[in-house]
């Protein structure tokens, strides 16, 4: 019965981070009703949860019809799925809340960044905050977390500024930058919540996740295009997303 009901509460929080993700990047209030993208109506209650809404109305708007899109779905259920699996691992117990909230940002930093390419502060900036505060509470300590975050804070940067200096030496001009400033601030969130060293393994493990998507959108422009879209980016954060938490639940390695 536990797991129904932390799978209902993962499904709220779901439609809660789909509801941040569609208003965040129109600059509308965090906790405006939900909008249909193509008409603007407002989606009645019974819509307001997307698995419901795939259900009853196989993911079509109740006014003009039109598809919705199966991101909304997809999160509630990965947000239900992670709350069960992670109580599953730790139980009742302080460690379960807390990764149970760095999964929840981590789910609406990947979404927007895929959606937008748009790591917001607002969302990141409190993230790190309340990380470094409750850090003394996880299993990590507050040394190897802030560690974790100094650290991956300096390396990240690092890398930003020599993108930078790199696209202008070579006058290659990549829209957005190789890398961008909500990414530093992802990969310190990352590096709190995973902690010193695990920070390291996080880290290479999201340049090696981001360097397979590099190959793939460059096959699909030369299969596609035929053009070798060398200068082509994509979103960075899903990547430290999904590496972050990975190495967050699995500290030791998924098969430790």
């Amino acid at each position: 019965m536990e797991l129904v009901l932390l799978a209902l509460m993962g499904w709220l929080v779901g439609a809660l981070v789909n509801r941040m993700a569609d208003n965040l990047p129109a600059q509308r209030s965090f906790l405006s009703a939900p909008q249909c993208p193509y008409c603007g109506t407002l989606r009645p209650v019974g819509d307001q949860l997307a698995v419901l809404r795939f259900l009853l109305r196989r993911g079509y708007c109740s006014n003009c019809h039109a598809p919705i899109g199966l991101r909304a779905p997809l999160v509630e259920i990965a947000n239900a799925s992670a709350y069960v699996f992670l109580w599953t691992r730790y139980g009742a117990t302080l460690q379960w809340l807390l990764l149970a909230i760095y999964t929840t940002i981590f789910l609406l930093v990947l979404v927007t960044d895929w959606e937008h390419r748009l790591v917001f502060n607002v969302v990141i900036l409190p993230a790190i905050v309340f990380a470094v505060l409750a850090s003394p509470f996880s299993n990590l300590g507050w040394q190897r977390a802030l560690l974790g975050g100094v650290g991956a804070f300096v390396i990240v940067f690092a890398i930003y500024i020599f993108s930078l200096v790199f696209s202008r030496v070579r006058r290659i001009e990549i829209a957005g930058g190789a890398f961008g400033q909500g990414d530093v601030t992802l990969a310190t969130f990352v590096g709190i919540v995973t902690g010193f060293p695990a920070v390291f393994a996080a880290i290479v493990y999201a340049i090696l996740l981001g360097g397979v998507g590099a190959i793939l959108v460059l096959a699909y422009e030369l299969l596609m295009h035929r053009r070798l879209a060398l200068t082509a980016t994509i979103p960075y954060a899903p990547f430290f997303c999904i590496a972050g938490w990975v190495v967050m639940v699995f500290p030791n390695g998924i098969w430790g």
